[in-house]
């Protein structure tokens, strides 16, 4: 089993450094080291390589032809319009001639002319100066009453007032009335297609796609498996270190 020589590079060096620097000091040497390097290392190894990739490649087929037949459109639908006229009818309608109303009535008093004795003096006592036997002398006089006739208008029968309702007179008119507006009306006419022979596609042109294997192939190939180092080895000289 071969000694292991190598240390590393940074604990060398710092090591090395206390070592030298008492030496330069006119000190005695502890410790002595020498750089080395170790080349890098190298085998042969056997892999397996692509040679050429997997790909794919497309083989077209042609298109087939032949004759067929389609419908085509001579006509697109539209939107037909029918115009209808209005309906009228003659119907006959009661009318008011003249209407309802109240009437007042009334008769005039009767009368008659009587004749009524009437008193024209009630008579009474009263005083009055009177001449008797050549003197003037005021007595009272007891005057019976005085009566006569005279006309009077008297009523026979009073007379009176009332309301009548005087009905309504009714006629018939006839009148020209509207049954149905106007009015459009729509319709849809269904589109007009014809039947045509033509020469068609059958089968369109395609691609077909191909996987293409890939290929490899055994080489012999020169691989580093370590690297360069490089480092220290201590050294023993004599009557030194």
């Amino acid at each position: 089993m071969r000694t292991r020589i190598f240390v590393s590079f940074i604990t060398a060096a710092s090591t090395l450094a206390m070592a030298v620097g008492p030496a330069s000091a006119g000190g005695a040497a502890i410790s002595c080291y020498q750089p080395v390097v170790e080349p890098a290392a190298y085998a042969t190894r056997h892999e397996t390589v692509v040679v050429r990739p997997a790909e794919t490649v497309y083989d077209v087929v042609p298109a087939r032809y032949g004759w067929g037949t389609r419908e085509v459109l001579v006509e697109p639908s539209r939107v037909a319009e029918t115009h209808l006229p209005a309906e009228y009818r003659v119907v006959e309608k009661r009318v008011v001639l003249e209407p309802a109303r109240v009437v007042a009535r009334s008769t005039a008093p009767v009368y008659r002319t009587v004749h009524q004795t009437v008193v024209l003096d009630p008579g009474g006592e009263r005083w009055e100066w009177r001449w008797i036997d050549g003197k003037r002398v005021y007595c009272r006089i007891a005057v019976p009453p005085r009566y006569g006739t005279r006309p009077a208008t008297v009523v026979v029968e009073p007379g009176r007032q009332w309301t009548e309702v005087v009905p309504a007179r009714y006629g018939v008119s006839h009148e020209k009335v509207m049954v149905r507006p106007a009015s459009v009306q729509r319709y849809v006419v269904p589109p007009r297609y014809e039947t045509v022979r033509e020469w068609v596609v059958i089968e369109p042109a395609r691609r077909v796609a191909r996987i293409l294997p890939p290929q490899y192939e055994t080489r012999e190939v020169t691989v580093k498996v370590r690297d360069e180092r490089a480092g220290w080895r201590q050294v023993h000289l004599r009557g030194s270190c």
